[in-house]
């Protein structure tokens, strides 16, 4: 019996830096999840191209690659319990999408609002959307299949893709025999962090890479100030829908400081100034640790290198192993090993001598 412990897959996409919104949507339960689960952390540079395939965005991807990596070993990720390898150097993977397409419908996929909502933050209309951009949730689906991966943590607005894949896997394993894990997706409870006001109604949107609305996690005590004070107050009584008060809620861990602080603003006992201050306090309590631990790593040259390297050689073990798989269920293996032996078979009767050839 396989005594491993539950696998989990999770990942980003190497498009820039980790920000607030990452540690409290996933980041956090993803140290959290260590401790229970066998874990494979994706940076998912295949999935950046679906947008940025310029050769100047791809030339861009090596430091990219390298300050996800960081952020995710800053927070507390640890490569001695998880596997954090690159997508693109699992080769296997595209063989297995190619032959999850075949099994996909293009409605379903053209159906899902996220592509739309990617096209849109890419500035594609949709004349101009790739057909990578619209198989993303298939390639996804790869991902996770690949790994067997039962659970998978994801924001609310990625939740409709480990759906996909969990369809594509029943689908699957019905038509050609138990082949992948079938995956459920595991959502954050903490609400998606607002944005900041460094571009116009940035505090509008959500945080996001694309919006250009975000505080990094290697920002300095400076520069998150700075991002926080650009938030606007709300009037004394209505501090549950300010942005700012959504900051407290996610980084002021005491139920108390935290109910004390609403109910003081609301009656106008103290200033919003007031409250970016203890925003601002609460916030570098969380961010001091990963600075630190971020200055460690990086001081190690060549270490977070290191580790993706490893990392993603355990990953091919595992995807090789998973398409052999999915080829010998669908028949293709023995469809090419069967032409193999036929034409050895063959081959090695040429190599006879002629009288063996001969009836006697």
């Amino acid at each position: 019996m396989d005594a491993r412990k539950p696998r989990l897959l999770t990942g980003d996409r190497p498009t820039g830096p980790l920000h607030l919104g990452h540690l409290v949507g996933t980041l956090q339960s993803r140290v959290k999840l260590q401790e229970s689960h066998e874990c494979f952390i994706i940076v998912a540079d295949l999935h950046s191209l679906t947008t940025r395939s310029r050769r100047d965005e791809i030339a861009r991807l090596p430091n990219h690659v390298r300050d996800v990596v960081l952020d995710m070993l800053s927070v507390g990720v640890d490569p001695g319990r998880s596997t954090i390898y690159l997508q693109s150097g699992v080769p296997a993977v595209y063989d297995i999408a190619i032959l999850l397409q075949m099994l996909t419908p293009v409605a379903r996929l053209s159906g899902m609002q996220s592509i739309h909502d990617m096209a849109k933050n890419a500035g594609l209309g949709d004349a101009d959307v790739p057909l990578g951009l619209l198989g993303y949730p298939v390639l996804q689906a790869a991902d996770i299949l690949m790994a067997n991966a039962e659970l998978v943590p994801v924001g609310a607005d990625n939740e409709i893709h480990v759906t996909l894949a969990r369809d594509i896997a029943l689908h699957f394993n019905d038509a050609y025999g138990q082949v992948f894990a079938v995956p459920s997706p595991t959502v954050s409870a903490t609400p998606a962090l607002p944005g900041v006001n460094t571009v116009a109604g940035g505090a509008d949107r959500k945080m996001s890479k694309s919006a250009g609305n975000a505080i990094w996690l290697k920002d300095s005590p400076d520069e998150v100030a700075r991002k926080i004070r650009t938030l606007p107050g709300p009037a004394p009584g209505e501090s549950t829908r300010a942005p700012l008060f959504r900051f407290a809620e996610a980084f002021i861990r005491d139920a108390d400081e935290l109910a004390n602080l609403h109910a003081e603003y609301d009656r106008g006992a103290i200033g919003f100034a007031a409250v970016q201050d203890r925003v601002i306090e609460a916030l570098e309590k969380t961010l001091v640790p990963i600075r630190e631990r971020r200055a460690e790593f990086a001081a190690d040259q060549h270490r977070t290198e290191e580790i993706i390297v490893d990392g993603t050689i355990t990953a091919r073990k595992v995807a090789y192993e998973t398409l052999g798989k999915v080829r010998d269920a669908m028949g293709l293996e023995n469809l090419w090993s069967g032409l193999v032996h036929a034409t050895q078979s063959r081959a090695e009767e040429r190599k006879k001598p002629f009288y063996q050839n001969q009836k006697g």
